[in-house]
């Protein structure tokens, strides 16, 4: 389960370090404008992208290690479902461009529409590949994908930085998506699914209702957190000018950061859980025990350092945005017991709880935000993470003492004779667990 989850760790690791740097180039080679219209783009081109690919993520994961021979057929699906669904919701967008704030008039050119299109389908199969590469038990390759991909946006960042001065940032941004989609695309459909294939060949795929079921649960609880991560970044582009934008999304992109290490254990820890729901308090507590060795040393770095951290942007970063990412950073620590409980949540199959804890949390952050932004400015989108977090974590730990109470009581869910632990699919059909014979392939 630790491994599992330090690959992703890394990945976010990797993203949040060049990341940074890629924000201090272009606070050197951009304007304060541009650095926010270019960051208001990619929040946008994010929200967007993600609206499929966060809420078909789960069920890519949970169904493509079972998928059998329909390995191929499946991930394509989920592929062209998400082009199709982003595309419509990018242009609808764009349409409305008059209603979301002059930090993304930029994108009102026929030939910037375009590109931002594009870059949503792009983004949204970007994120998907995470979850096919997962499913496939393949998730040391998502760090060099996130790697890939960072280190080609910073170079197009400082090459456009002349022939792009107002959207380079964006487009720079956009261009490097092909260099992971495209050879990891390769990867997995020439290489990764015919193995899978090869070696599951006698499994029976998943039914299109079981599937069905899975999204309708999961779906909702995933557009809440989806729009609490990304209407707060539109919120902040919308309500103030670009130059304070830019200010609040390079705080937000490192002290943000902390709660995908949240996110990423709670991921594993399901995967983890799910075939014995007998191990699930002892996961609990070893991720509580190493997220605290791990979170609380980095968030006081943050929460201390804030100000050294942000200065090599310029003074104006280290001013304004300070009090941002110390919230932000001291957000996360809460923010770990949610996510442990929401794990919780998911290997017990209680979705109705899980999308109403998601959409307080939502609601919480995103309100108090709106009310919070008139007396402290950007630091009330902080305030607001810091404080929405701190009550949905009391709950949460009432919640996950009950939970893990009444799983230590519950019998196993896997049979002695079923596969190894890194073949088991989560909470399988006992027909299914019947069939699996077939020889386990690489991984």
């Amino acid at each position: 389960m630790f491994r599992n989850a330090y690959f992703l760790m890394l990945s976010t690791g990797v993203s949040a370090v060049l990341g940074l740097g890629f924000w201090l180039v272009a606070a050197r080679y951009y304007t304060e404008e541009a650095v926010g219209q270019g960051s208001a783009a990619i929040a946008a081109m994010r929200l967007l992208a993600s609206i499929t690919a966060t809420t078909m993520i789960g069920a890519v994961v949970r169904f493509v290690p079972r998928a059998g021979r329909a390995t191929g057929a499946l991930v394509w699906r989920a592929y062209a479902a998400s082009s199709v669904v982003v595309a419509i919701a990018a242009v609808v967008f764009l349409l409305t461009l008059d209603l979301w704030g002059a930090s993304y008039a930029p994108l009102g050119t026929t030939a910037a529409g375009a590109a931002f299109v594009v870059a949503c389908v792009a983004w949204a199969l970007l994120t998907l590949q995470d979850g096919v590469l997962t499913g496939l038990r393949r998730s040391g390759w998502v760090p060099v994908g996130n790697a890939v991909f960072s280190i080609g946006k910073l170079i197009l960042l400082i090459i456009f930085a002349t022939a792009l001065p107002a959207l380079g940032i964006f487009v720079s941004w956009a261009a490097a998506i092909a260099f992971s989609t495209l050879p990891l695309g390769w990867l997995i459909f020439r290489k990764l699914i015919p193995r899978q294939t090869a070696a599951d060949r006698d499994l029976e795929p998943p039914k299109v209702r079981e599937m069905g079921r899975f999204l309708a649960g999961d779906s909702l609880g995933a557009l809440f957190s989806l729009a609490m991560i990304n209407l707060l970044p539109v919120m902040v582009a919308v309500r103030f000018s670009a130059a304070e934008n830019g200010y609040f999304y390079v705080a937000y992109t490192v002290g943000g950061t902390m709660e995908f290490m949240a996110i990423n254990m709670a991921s594993s820890l399901t995967a983890h859980a799910s075939h014995d729901p007998r191990r699930l308090a002892d996961g609990v507590r070893g991720a509580l025990r190493r997220m605290t060795l791990l979170l609380v040393p980095v968030v006081l770095v943050l929460v201390v350092f804030a100000p050294q951290i942000l200065l090599p942007f310029n003074e104006d970063y280290a001013e304004h945005g300070t009090t941002v990412l110390r919230l932000l950073a001291a957000g996360a620590l809460p923010r770990v017991v949610v996510e442990m409980y929401i794990g919780v949540l998911r290997v017990q199959g209680r979705t109705g709880v899980l999308a109403a804890l998601q959409g307080a949390m939502c609601t919480l952050v995103l309100g108090s935000a709106a009310v919070l932004f008139t007396p402290a400015g950007i630091a009330g989108a902080g305030w607001a993470v810091l404080l929405s977090m701190s009550l949905i974590a009391v709950v949460s730990v009432f919640g996950l003492k009950a939970a893990l109470r009444e799983t230590s009581r519950m019998p196993a869910a896997v049979p002695a004779d079923a596969p190894p632990a890194d073949r088991a699919d989560p909470d399988p059909a006992p027909d299914v667990r019947r069939r699996r014979t077939a020889p386990v392939g690489p991984g």
